[in-house]
């Protein structure tokens, strides 16, 4: 059902472009109406589910009621009412619009009271309702009968105002006999006599479904339909490593792709199945096991926990659709930017003047709903127990990292996909999120992979929020796809996780935009940024108006970590993300004040002989944290100076003592060393190993040995540019 989703969006929103609302009942001067025309008008599509399929004229994923005009003549709409209510039908009047002939109109049934012209002030029950259509005369002309209906799909008549209905992948604007038709999904889920795991020894698996019922299934994470293979034997579940490599041998997963493994990565077997009625106009949701068979025989694997990630190829590599691969955003690209000297060139200036870069320029760079895919998630713990099995959404995540060959995924639990609105594991104990990260390494992937997380770990205790992570060894359909951490992301469910704060009492901001809160967010993020840089904060007065508007022992404490460890890519438009309750309460963080987070610290431990309060790369000059209003302003308040200085000495003799740092990187590098040579193995260069390890983890040793003796005098030289 799934397959085309991604392609049907975008054909969606390219078609729906000729036949969207028509506003004052104009057609380039020309009106006709008759009513008798009118009363044939139909109800001909209903959407009650329309997670990302088209959005509206205000960016939002409504969902829609479609009416279809059969007369050779368009039809003003005047009078005619749309309503979920027999009782009372003019809910939603169509006044001032226009259906042309044999054409489509979009009422958007999103329950908006704005009283927009094509907006409806109620919604359609996913559940299934029934819809009324009236004329103007009050009369009932037509009504459909909605059932229940999955996320991205639609109840619409067989061919443009056909007598038959039938559910099916939406054709909005378009002709509904160009639609795939969908099964109903009515069955129990085949069966399997052995669940998800890891066996030492080879097994025959048996599925079993209802009587007369046939079952379909795939060996590549592809949903099986009725020409996948057919099961009619137990099938031999085996060590899978030794099958030819099918994701690991791509060459499109980055703009420029400079190595592919040439051995055999290792593989996990995954069956996804379902049950089908002989006729096919029933079937089963999927079912989905990942076999992981001889592992005990690979010490690499031993104490790490496991997610098997599955999803339809298609989701990851369609050109079109493909959220992964390079795919035709890439293919656009080479086509605009031409040939320079016979090469195509990694950058090209556009009519606007804007710089377009190729390595920016693929699939992996879309976001968005309309770049979310349904994934089955299997986590095994350390000790390799089944812990998870779920539905799911995910997307690529990261920012210049969507370009590596090992992407990072945000993953989320939606109600749409099983019913679920949250995760069923707390990954972090006592914590429920309904989304989380599995990270490549940010910019550090190529190196240690821990530089972020390791970083926040030291930081733990401080008046900043930091997100908790955890290592874990991802397969992709069954193949090694390297190893991640499972992070924490900031979202509503984090403050509630951390700080007791209800969802709906939270704004947030992140590199100077708006995150949580919208605009009335960003509006009092900017002022507290204002009042502080603008004004004297030697002043009595204006320093304590400072001190209720923001969390200032936060607000040190993000400044001295930053400038210890030596990250020039971050500033108050980069890297940077602050929040605060909207209204007080009873709770200790629920002062209304701001505070800050940490995240994205890979760019950090460059030299520990920078002087990071003066000095930064010459790419990264307008990032330079002491350059912002807020730190000059409030510098020249001795009472604040002295609180930094001192803050500055505690975090340097405390949260980043030598010995402190160098005894949890050696438990740190015991974790990730096995895994992380494998990983770089798969994606970077196959000689990579201990010494290569080795070395990344003697660099953030040697900073830290060295940060000290080399930061604080630049400390003190900082401070007396204030005493004068």
């Amino acid at each position: 059902m799934h397959l085309l989703q991604g392609r049907i969006g975008r054909k969606i929103r390219i078609g729906f472009v000729l036949a969207s609302v028509f506003f004052l009942c104009v057609l380039t001067g020309i009106l006709c109406y008759s009513s008798s025309a009118g009363d044939d008008i139909v109800i001909n599509e209903v959407c009650s589910n329309n997670f990302s399929l088209i959005a509206d004229d205000n960016g939002n994923y409504s969902d829609y009621v479609e009416l279809y005009n059969p007369a050779p003549v368009p039809v003003s709409l005047t009078g005619f009412s749309l309503s979920d209510s027999k009782n009372e039908l003019n809910k939603c009047p169509l006044d001032s619009m226009m259906i042309p002939a044999k054409g489509h109109v979009l009422i958007w049934v999103d329950g908006t009271d704005s009283g927009m012209i094509g907006h409806a002030s109620f919604k359609i029950s996913s559940g299934g309702e029934t819809i009324y259509l009236s004329n103007d005369k009050g009369q009932v002309i037509d009504t459909a009968e909605v059932p229940a209906l999955a996320y991205n799909t639609v109840f619409a008549r067989v061919g443009d105002g056909g007598d038959a209905w039938r559910r099916q992948l939406p054709t909005a604007g378009m002709e509904n006999a160009e639609a795939q038709v969908l099964a109903d999904v009515t069955l129990e889920k085949p069966e399997f006599s052995v669940q998800s795991g890891f066996y030492e020894d080879a097994f025959l698996l048996e599925m079993h479904a209802g009587k007369g019922q046939i079952i379909y299934y795939t060996l590549d994470g592809s949903e099986p339909d009725e020409n996948s293979l057919r099961y009619e034997e137990p099938l031999q579940i085996t060590d899978a490593s030794m099958n030819e490599n099918v994701y690991s041998a791509r060459t499109d997963l980055t703009a420029e792709m400079e190595y592919v493994p040439e051995f055999k990565v290792d593989k996990a077997t995954v069956v996804c199945a379902i049950a089908a009625s002989p006729d096919g106009s029933e079937v089963s949701a999927v079912a989905t096991e990942t076999y992981f068979v001889g592992f005990g025989e690979k010490p690499d694997y031993a104490g790490y926990a496991v997610l098997s990630l599955v999803t339809d190829p298609d989701h990851l590599f369609d050109g079109e659709s493909g959220i992964y691969g390079n795919g035709n955003a890439l293919k656009a690209y080479d086509e605009a930017a031409g040939l320079i000297e016979g090469e195509i060139p990694g950058s090209y200036v556009e009519e606007d003047g804007g710089v377009r870069y190729r390595y920016m320029s693929t699939n992996a760079y879309h976001s968005g709903k309309e770049w979310e895919r349904r994934a089955c998630l299997v986590y095994f713990d350390e000790d390799h127990k089944e812990r998870l099995k779920q539905e799911a959404g995910i997307r690529i995540a990261g920012q210049s990292t969507r370009n590596a060959a090992q992407k990072s995924f945000n993953i989320y639990a939606r109600d749409i996909y099983d019913g679920n609105k949250v995760l069923q594991y707390d990954f972090f104990e006592g914590m429920e999120y309904d989304s989380v990260k599995i990270r490549n390494g940010g910019t550090d992937h190529p190196r240690s992979k821990i530089y972020d997380p390791f970083l926040q770990s030291l930081a733990e205790g401080r008046a900043v929020s930091i997100q908790s992570s955890k290592p874990c060894v991802v397969f992709l359909n069954g193949e090694y796809w390297g190893l991640y951490n499972i992070r924490e992301r900031y979202r509503e469910d984090y403050f509630r996780n951390h700080y007791g704060i209800d969802k709906n009492n939270i704004w947030m901001t992140d590199s100077g935009a708006d995150s949580i809160g919208g605009w009335d967010a960003w509006n009092d993020y900017n002022d507290m940024i204002c009042f502080i840089s603008e004004n004297d904060m030697t002043d009595p007065e204006n320093y304590q108006k400072a001190n209720e508007r923001i969390d200032m022992q936060s607000l040190i404490d993000f400044y001295c970590i930053q400038l210890y460890i030596d990250n020039n890519d971050v500033s108050f438009d980069k890297n940077i993300a602050l929040w605060r309750s909207i209204r007080a309460g009873d709770g200790k963080f629920e002062d209304g004040r701001w505070r800050f987070m940490l995240y994205d610290l890979d760019g950090a431990l460059d030299g520990f002989d920078n002087n990071t309060f003066v000095d930064s790369e010459w790419w990264k000059e307008d990032f330079s944290l002491m350059d912002e209003g807020i730190i000059g302003s409030l510098l020249e308040n001795p009472d604040f100076r002295k609180r930094f200085t001192d803050t500055f000495m505690e975090i340097a003799d405390t949260v980043f003592d030598y010995e402190r740092v160098h005894e949890r990187l050696m438990q740190w590098k015991e974790q990730y060393e096995a895994q992380v040579i494998k990983s770089h193995q798969r994606f970077i260069a196959s000689d990579i190993g201990t010494r290569e390890y080795d070395s990344y983890i003697q660099h953030i040793d040697d900073f830290f040995g060295k940060r000290r003796e080399f930061i604080i005098p630049c400390l003190e030289k900082e401070m007396e540019k204030y005493c004068d």
